[in-house]
Order: C-alpha cells, then sequence, then structure tokens
C-alpha cells in the first residue's frame, strides 16, 4: 500500500477533529460542566496531536515527498478544486498548530475554570484550530483563503471574548477591519493568479512561472504581499496585535505563537517560487520587515502592561521572519518561526501564570520581586527571555543567528540591512531582560506576600515548552540541517541563500551572541542595580533624550494613532458613506417607491368601488371592449 492510501484520511483527521469537537461542545454546552467540556477538548486536541506526528512520521520515512488529496472538483474550466497538501512544510504546521493547541488548551483548563462563559472558550479555542489548520492543510489558494478568512473571524471571537469590557469589544473589531485592509489585497492577487493560470492549484501555479511576464509576477506577490502584513502584523498594519492582548491570555499565546500571526510567514514561504523571480516584492519585504522589527523593538522598552511587552515582541520576531525570506533564507523563516513558538507561548503562558497570581494584575511597575513567590514560573520565564535574547544553546541563538547570517551573505546593501537586524536583536534582548528583572527581581515596592506559585495546570505546561525553548534550536544548526532537509521537497525549485563558511559564520555568531548579551547587561545596569538613580542625568544633559526616547517608544512613534485613525475611523466613515448610499437610496428607496407605488394605486381604485350595480356594469363591459380590441388587434402585430 502507497503512502498516499496509508494518509488519505489520516492526515485529514487533525484538520476536521477540532472543527467536530467546536460543534460538539456548542451544541451540548448547556448540558456539559467544565469537567466534561476539559474531557472533550483536551482528548480531542491530544487526538489530533496524535494523529499529525503519525503523518509527520510517515512523511519522513517517504523522504518527505508531498501527498496532495482532492476531496472534489467544484469548477471544471477554470481549474477551481477542494483539496488539502501533506509536504514537508505543511506538515511542519500541522504537528506545531496541533502540539501547542493541546499544551494551550491544557493551561486554559485551570486558567479559564471560573470564567462563567467557560465553554464558549473552548468552542472558539478548537475553531480558531480548525480554521488554522485548513490554512495550513490547503492544496490550493482557495482553500487557503478559506482558512485565511475563519481565522480573522475566529480571532475576532477570542480577542473580544471578554466584551462586556469596552476595550475586548474595540480590539475585536480593531483587529477584524485592519485584517480586512489586507485580506482585500489578497483576493485581488487571487483573481490575477486564477486569470493567469487558469487554477488555483499551488503546484500547477508554483511549477509553471516561468512563462510569465515579470510585472504579472510581481503584481501577484505585492498584492498576497499586503495580505501577509494584515495577517502577520507588519508595517503598517501591526497597531492590531498589542490592543489583541484584551482576550484571554491563553488565547494571546495561541494566536501569537505559531497560529494567526505567522500566517503571513507561511503564505510567502508557500509562494517562495513565485516570489523569488521579483525583486522588487523581496526588497520591500526585507525593508518592511526591517521597519517593523525596529519599530515594535523600540517600541517594547517602555511598555508596562506584561502581554503588551510580549505583544511587541511578537510583531518585532515576525518582522525577523520577513527579513529572513526577502533575503531568500525561507528555511531560517521558518526556523524561526518554530522556535519563536515555543519560547513566546512560554512566555505568554508564563505572563499568564504571574496575572493569575497576581489577581489579574498586568502593570509590571506593581510587581517586582516575584521569584521567591513563583521560582517556577520565574525560571520558566527566564529560559524564555534567554531563548528570545538569542543566548546559546537555546532555540531562539540557533533561529536568530541563521537569518543574521543569511542577511549578511547575500553582501551589497545586504551589509548594512545585517547591522539594522543586529541592532533590533540588541533592543530585543533589553526589554525582554527589563521585563523579567521588573517582574521578578527589582523591589518595586508592592507588598506580595499573598502571591502564591501557580496551580500544577499551569505550570507542567510551561516547564514542557522550556525543555523545547532549550534543545528545539538543535534541529536545524550549521551541524545538523534537519530543518532544511524536511524543507527539501518543498523548494527544490527555488534559490535559497547559502550560510557563509569558515572564520566568517565565527565572527558573525559572536558578534550575534555580543549583541544579546549587551542588551541583557544594560538592561541589568538599568533595572537590576539601578544605575541611572546614580547619575547626575542633568550633569551630563541626559534627561532630555532618555525623557524624549520615553515618550516617543511609549507612543509607539504615534503610528498606532495614525492606525486608529487611517484604518479604523477611515473604515467607519466609508461604511457610514456606502450604508448611506445603498441601505438609504437603494434599499430604503426602492422599499419606499413601492409603498408609494400600491398606496397611490390603492386609493385610485378605491374610488372604483360604490356599491352601485350599473357601475359594475360599466366596468365589465369596458374591460370586455379592451379584450376583444385586443383579439382583433393581434393577427396585425408582425411576427
Amino acid at each position: 500500500m502507497c503512502l498516499e492510501d496509508k494518509l488519505e484520511f489520516i492526515f485529514l483527521l487533525p484538520i476536521f477533529l477540532p472543527l467536530l469537537t467546536s460543534i460538539f461542545l456548542f451544541l451540548n454546552k448547556k448540558l456539559f460542566n467544565e469537567l466534561v467540556t476539559n474531557f472533550f477538548t483536551l482528548n480531542g486536541a491530544l487526538l489530533s496531536f496524535a494523529i499529525a506526528s503519525y503523518s509527520f512520521v510517515a512523511l519522513a520515512l517517504n523522504k518527505f515527498k508531498a501527498v496532495n488529496i482532492e476531496l472534489f472538483q467544484w469548477i471544471s474550466n477554470p481549474d477551481i478544486s477542494i483539496g488539502f497538501t501533506l509536504d514537508g512544510l505543511s506538515g511542519i504546521m500541522l504537528v506545531l498548530v496541533t502540539g501547542l493547541s493541546f499544551v494551550i488548551q491544557l493551561f486554559s483548563t485551570s486558567y479559564m475554570e471560573k470564567d462563567e462563559n467557560h465553554s464558549n472558550y473552548f468552542v472558539y479555542f478548537n475553531f480558531f484550530v480548525f480554521s488554522m489548520l485548513l490554512l495550513v492543510m490547503s492544496s490550493n489558494f482557495l482553500v487557503m483563503f478559506f482558512g485565511w478568512e475563519l481565522v480573522g473571524l475566529s480571532s475576532y471571537l477570542l480577542i473580544s471574548f471578554w466584551s462586556k469590557k469596552p476595550e475586548a469589544a474595540k480590539a475585536g473589531n480593531k483587529a477584524f477591519v485592519i485584517n480586512r485592509v489586507g485580506d482585500f489585497g489578497f483576493l485581488i492577487g487571487l483573481m490575477i493568479i486564477l486569470d493567469t493560470y487558469n487554477t488555483f492549484d499551488f503546484y500547477e501555479i508554483l511549477h509553471n512561472s516561468t512563462g510569465v511576464t515579470e510585472s504579472t509576477i510581481t503584481a501577484i506577490s505585492l498584492f498576497l504581499l499586503l495580505g501577509a502584513f494584515g495577517k502577520s502584523a507588519q508595517f503598517p498594519l501591526f497597531s492590531w496585535l498589542p490592543d489583541a492582548m484584551e482576550g484571554p491570555t491563553p488565547a494571546s499565546a495561541l494566536i501569537h505563537a505559531a497560529t494567526m500571526v505567522t500566517a503571513g510567514v507561511f503564505m510567502l514561504v508557500r509562494i517562495s517560487p513565485i516570489l523569488q523571480h521579483s525583486k522588487l516584492a523581496s526588497l520591500l519585504i526585507i525593508i518592511f520587515g526591517l521597519i517593523t522589527a525596529l519599530l515594535a523593538a523600540f517600541s517594547a522598552i517602555n511598555q508596562y502592561d506584561i502581554k503588551k511587552v510580549l505583544a511587541y515582541s511578537t510583531i518585532s520576531q515576525l518582522g525577523f521572519m520577513f527579513i529572513a525570506i526577502g533575503s531568500g533564507a525561507y528555511v531560517a523563516a521558518i526556523f524561526h518561526l518554530v522556535t519563536h513558538a515555543f519560547f513566546k507561548a512560554l512566555l505568554f503562558l508564563g505572563a499568564g501564570a504571574v496575572i493569575h497570581s497576581m489577581h489579574h494584575e498586568q502593570d509590571i511597575r506593581k510587581m517586582g520581586q516575584l521569584r521567591k513567590r513563583m521560582p517556577t514560573t520565574a525560571a520558566m520565564m527566564g529560559i524564555g527571555t534567554l531563548a528570545i535574547s538569542g543566548i546559546p544553546p537555546l532555540a531562539g541563538f540557533w533561529s536568530k543567528d541563521e537569518i543574521l547570517a543569511s542577511v549578511f551573505a547575500n553582501g551589497g546593501i545586504y551589509y548594512i540591512f545585517w547591522a539594522l537586524t543586529l541592532g533590533a536583536a540588541f533592543l530585543t534582548a533589553f526589554y525582554m531582560g527589563r521585563h523579567w528583572l521588573l517582574i521578578f527581581e527589582k523591589d518595586n515596592g508592592f507588598d506580595h506576600s499573598d502571591v502564591i506559585e501557580a496551580p500544577k495546570a499551569m505550570t507542567r505546561p510551561l516547564v514542557l515548552l522550556g525543555i523545547f525553548s532549550v534543545f528545539i534550536g538543535f534541529i536545524n544548526t550549521p551541524f545538523f540541517h534537519g530543518l532544511e532537509k524536511v524543507l527539501h521537497v518543498t523548494l527544490e525549485n527555488v534559490e535559497v541563500t547559502h550560510l557563509p563558511e569558515g572564520i566568517t559564520l565565527v565572527v558573525l555568531a559572536v558578534l550575534s551572541i555580543g549583541a544579546g548579551f549587551t542588551g541583557l547587561i544594560i538592561a541589568f545596569l538599568l533595572f537590576g542595580i539601578e544605575l541611572h538613580k546614580r547619575i547626575d542625568l542633568q550633569k551630563f544633559k541626559l534627561e532630555y533624550p532618555i525623557n524624549l526616547i520615553k515618550d516617543l517608544s511609549l507612543n509607539v512613534l504615534y503610528l498606532n494613532k495614525f492606525g486608529n485613525l487611517f484604518f479604523i475611523s477611515g473604515m467607519k466613515n466609508l461604511s457610514r458613506k456606502v450604508a448611506v448610499v445603498v441601505d438609504g437610496m437603494l434599499i430604503d428607496g426602492s422599499v419606499n417607491f413601492v409603498s408609494t407605488a400600491f398606496n397611490k394605486t390603492s386609493k385610485i381604485t378605491s374610488t372604483t368601488q360604490t356599491g352601485l350595480v350599473r357601475s359594475y356594469v360599466v366596468y365589465f363591459g369596458l374591460f370586455l371592449l379592451l379584450l376583444i380590441a385586443l383579439f382583433i388587434a393581434t393577427p396585425l402585430v408582425p411576427r
């Protein structure tokens, strides 16, 4: 029996199991208590992960040759079908999404224990997982678009879960509206694809792009890129992601780790055979990735909400992935996606544990010295902090170092890009060091004697993610190109950037490590021993520049306000004007016209109702004469 026969139904199960779980919980949520809900959702998630792992192993044994399954053909010309694919790229995402969703749901059972809408949360959660798997397992752009839109819908449900809070409702609306801007570009790109190739199938399109003009390729790439900017929160469409923190913390971990925000990165790697033929698109990707990485990192250095620091961190790390794609380092982009998924999930769930123990307090200025009260959480978040800072041998070092080396390998103007990326890496270590110190080490003058360690249902997922954050980076070291082997078939027709060799690679690694350590050391000097309080800032004329930097950072260079003004207010005004035309003139106008017409007709006909028999005889006679006239005139009408 061939691999395709073995996997024909097997690898589809992890996609639809979360959907079935979501529907089942929705239909029976009034009957189930928390224990029963947790049982179904956890076992469903575990089963999905087990089947996903089996499918990935079977794929590996077949040397990662793609398995394509077409469920049915919708339209024959153009060729539009519903199908799924299992290859190295989708296999990685399948295992990653199902695995992390299980760990996060395990954490959620304790975190959401006392929430009045406990069952609804898991309905939305599982629907989100289904949507993401639909997106990554698709074999064509149409199915991907279905998953793309459903991810947007389900993320709205999770972000605005506590909709009674005005901030949560606004955050959900903001995320939905800004993502629609990107989705509009994605839809136009799909129209151009269908017009050019007469199909949506990935492999037919990606392997038949040589005869297409560069201008068409560029147009497709740029419109799809706009969609990626929206989903992956890249400049200028990033302002929705920090506000998305209004949702439950486990949902934030799900959205920020390996799911929604990485959809844009996944899609760009999927279309890499097309993307490589557009120099303009590749250049724009790395430029906007750099802008995003630097702006988000700069913005994070003065945030005080425990989750918003991590939100800006996610935006910045996504910028690193875009930098890798723009440099032609597609393997490095997926590598960083994988490592980031684990240490960012660790950091978010760690933040959730802190919030839970601090009785829902999120201001890190009101925390401090929690290391003694929450030793396990502090240790695991410390591992996550070191990993994202690029400290060896933790996971983040290997993936971030590969990105930096790949950018450097391109030469020319890319040397400048490399220096800026290194600067972003330094800022990452600095703000994450500050984040950990303010929460767990610095004395902020508050009494935390009532704070205790989070329940084991929360700390056990942290320990598991902490272990992965240490060791997962070894899957693609310079000594073992494991991830490169997994993606070999997917990227066989793609020109990828190769890493420098010898002493150059060693020097680049040393500089990368140096940036991480320098950022952490400076953070320790400022927030550990508070060196700045021992220096007369006025004497060295440093007070004004420091306050300016703080103001700019806190206000995200005022770009968040610009996003609210341009995208949110602009879309609201546009929708109001459209509503005036569509609702007021077309819908209401047509209804009013029909109403007026019937009203006037009824008034005319009512005058004929005299109650006199002679009047009715006259009306009947006139009607009879009309029929006779029509009968006589009919033969005269030319046929």
